[in-house]
């Protein structure tokens, strides 16, 4: 079982804190459950037409916060976000989320 989804017990495929994972998943509709942490920003760009995630350190032109795409995707795909204190994040992480499917 590796780190990332060591929160998730024994089923690895209904969860996930892999940050490019769950934003193609919130995209694409598959978060039931969201937690992102308040105090933590992740820059980088999303493209839906080929469902690609590209990370950055650094804010550059054209960068959204990862974190909050994946939130406000959850939500208008009827998901539920918690937005909590990084150190309440299932797996220590910034982002972590149970699948639908």
């Amino acid at each position: 079982m590796t780190a990332e989804r060591e929160f998730s017990g024994n089923n690895q495929e209904q969860a996930s804190d892999a940050l490019k994972e769950l934003v193609q998943a919130a995209y694409n509709q598959r978060i039931d459950s969201l937690f992102v942490a308040l105090d933590h920003q992740q820059w980088g760009s999303f493209d839906p037409q080929s469902n690609t995630v590209q990370l950055h350190e650094q804010h550059q032109a054209g960068d959204q916060d990862l974190l909050d795409l994946a939130a406000v995707y959850t939500v208008l795909n009827g998901g539920t976000v918690f937005a909590v204190e990084s150190e309440r994040v299932p797996s220590q992480s910034k982002i972590a989320a149970v699948f639908r499917y």
